[in-house]
Formats: C-alpha cells, structure tokens, sequence
C-alpha cells in the first residue's frame, strides 16, 4: 500500500496476495486460502484463451472495475490494481466446442454492495441491459493446491495431469473445477512465454 498525494491510497492487490499469485509454484505447493471477495461472471464459449477477452461476460468484467474504481478513488480514496483473470472451465476435453465457464477476478472487500449497485447502473446506462449475471461473491477460507504452467496453453493438460496426479497420491479429494490464473496477458506474450497458475480446492 502506498500513499500518494492528496491522500490517495494505491494498493497492488497482487503485492497483497503474492503468496496465493505465485510464479515459484513449480513444484505442487499447498496453500490455506483466506476468505477473499470475487467479480464473478459465468457464459459459455470455446475453451480458447486468445478469444475469450472478447466474450461479453469478460469483457463487462473488464469495465466494471474500470468504472467502480472510479467510486473506490472518489469516495474512498483507493486506487486499486487489477488482479489476473481466473477461469473455470466445465469440460476442459472440448477445446473447440462451446462449453460452461465460470470467470472470476479477486477485488478488495471494501467493494461492498452499495458500490456495486451505483456500477451496475452506469453500465447499464452505457451498455444497455445486461443479460447475465455478473456478482460481487465473498468465497470462504478453503485449501488449495497450485501449479506453474510455463509454455504454450497446448500443453497444459500435461500440468493439469502432474497436478491431478500427485495430490492423489497424496490422499487428497479434488473439489471443484480446476482454476487457471493468466499470470501474464495472452496477448502480450509468445506462447512459451506463458505463465499459467493451476490451482485446485482439495479435501
């Protein structure tokens, strides 16, 4: 957290949470998650990561916290960063078929409810009706494996296999679908240039 002129405070979220974003998650590495807040959207697209910036669930993602910052700056006196995208993919065998997913992204706890109606509003007001649900989610404390994918998205599954596989022979009981965290934008990078945090709930 720094504190700028005028009072502003400027928070890396990513800085905040770098123990649960970590590019050192090359081996399995076991994490107790603390309770944290989400922007989450859920659509149905292909399980493509060079397109899926452009569905309108993400893409709204993306302007809401555009626009709430300007609430959290004005009212507040926080000017927070934006965390990486995370995404949950329903059937992750069907990479060229349409499929369920679940599109989340971390944001501080003070974006409260009254904050998100007064955002809600202004897209409205610039988009027109918004016809998904996009939420603010608080998600409890919960364990969690994690996972470095380095190299092009073709290959992930090889990861997600090395993940599966060694929690259990640990004993552990997968919960949930598997989380990907595009540590570094898609589009700004080669593709063995990609960092990719697994990261799978466990019992």
């Amino acid at each position: 957290m720094v504190i700028g002129r005028g009072g502003l405070v400027r928070e890396d979220l990513k800085k905040q949470y770098r123990k649960y974003y970590s590019l050192k998650d090359k081996e399995v590495a076991l994490y107790v998650l603390p309770e944290m807040t989400y922007l989450t959207a859920s659509g149905l697209g292909a399980r493509n990561i060079y397109q899926m910036y452009d569905y309108k669930e993400i893409w709204t993602m993306g302007r809401f916290i555009n626009r709430v910052k300007h609430y959290t700056i004005h009212q507040l006196e926080r000017n927070f960063s934006r965390m990486p995208l995370e995404m949950e993919w329903k059937d992750i065998a069907q990479e060229d078929s349409l499929v369920p997913y679940r599109a989340m992204m971390a944001v501080p706890e003070y974006i409260n409810l009254d904050l998100y109606n007064l955002t809600m509003e202004d897209l409205k007001k610039r988009l027109g009706e918004i016809d998904f649900k996009l939420e603010i989610a608080n998600v409890s404390e919960r364990n969690c494996a994690q996972l470095l994918h380095e190299g092009s998205y073709e290959s992930i599954h090889l990861t997600r296999e090395r993940l599966v596989n060694d929690l259990q022979q640990q004993g552990y009981s997968l919960k949930g679908d598997m989380q990907e965290i595009y540590m570094n934008h898609p589009h700004c990078n080669p593709p063995e240039k990609l960092k990719i945090l697994l990261r799978q709930e466990v019992e």
